[in-house]
């Protein structure tokens, strides 16, 4: 007598054995997908510390009286360093000359920007009621700068670093108000642009000055910021993003 064979349990043995592999395609896809090259974040708001110094030359003195207009020569050289901590993801990864750091681990970037011109600066008195208020601006040629380190929080980890530099036209236009002859606030925003390379440096700031000796300078103190995304050296490398603030103390001197 022939057996008959029971067929109840095959289409849940079939469902079962699609399932799995499903989720073992799935699994195939995690581990084959390419990992993602991140860019660098160096953000530091309100924790980077600018210290500035400027100098002004003006050949016919410094006028202070309504609608003077004073033109002159101006030197000037900032720098900031930010500190910042990066997440990568397990798919993930930051690279640099060559040597690159891979995730899942938390990456610390330490950026240093330094910046300086040399220009022809020109300040323009308002007249009547806003006699107080004067209009400053300064164009010529400037420099800036990035030193850059990532290191990870893994023992025997490479360290990533890179410095790049650019030169090219710098402009800044900001006002002032003079609220008595030995204090005033005022304002700027610097930018430094290079057109062959397209890269730009942006350096804004809001002041508070000092002036002891009225119109022979002082000191500056207030709040400043630094931003500056480079392009890569090479198509390996890491877009950086490098973004600071912070306080200031800066010198300017008036000759």
């Amino acid at each position: 007598m022939a057996r008959k064979l029971s067929t109840s349990g095959a289409p849940i043995n079939a469902a079962a054995t699609i399932l799995i592999a499903a989720c073992g395609l799935g699994a195939c896809e995690n581990l084959l997908a390419a990992p993602g090259l991140n860019p660098i974040e160096v953000g530091d708001p309100g924790g980077a510390l600018i210290p500035s110094v400027r100098l002004s030359w003006y050949p016919q003195r410094f006028e202070t009286a309504p609608r003077s207009l004073n033109w002159g020569v101006e030197l000037e050289y900032a720098r900031g360093t930010g500190r910042s901590d990066q997440t990568l993801g397990s798919n993930e990864y930051i690279s640099l000359g060559g040597n690159a750091l891979q995730g899942p681990q938390e990456v610390h970037h330490r950026a240093k920007l330094h910046y300086g011109h040399l220009g022809v600066t020109a300040s323009q008195r308002f007249a009547g009621r806003a006699s107080s208020l004067e209009l400053e601006w300064v164009a010529g040629l400037g420099r800036a700068g990035l030193d850059l380190e990532s290191q990870s929080r893994i023992a025997g980890s490479p360290t990533l670093s890179a410095r790049q530099e650019f030169s090219g036209v710098a402009f800044g236009v900001g006002p002032r108000w003079n609220i008595t002859d030995e204090v005033a606030l005022e304002g700027r925003l610097q930018l430094l642009h290079s057109w062959p390379s397209g890269e730009t440096f942006w350096y804004p700031e809001i002041a508070v000055r000092l002036s002891p000796g009225k119109r022979e300078g002082g000191w500056r103190a207030g709040y400043s910021a630094m931003s500056y995304h480079p392009r890569k050296q090479n198509g390996g490398d890491s877009a950086a993003r490098v973004n600071i603030s912070g306080p200031f103390l800066g010198l300017h001197l008036i000759f």
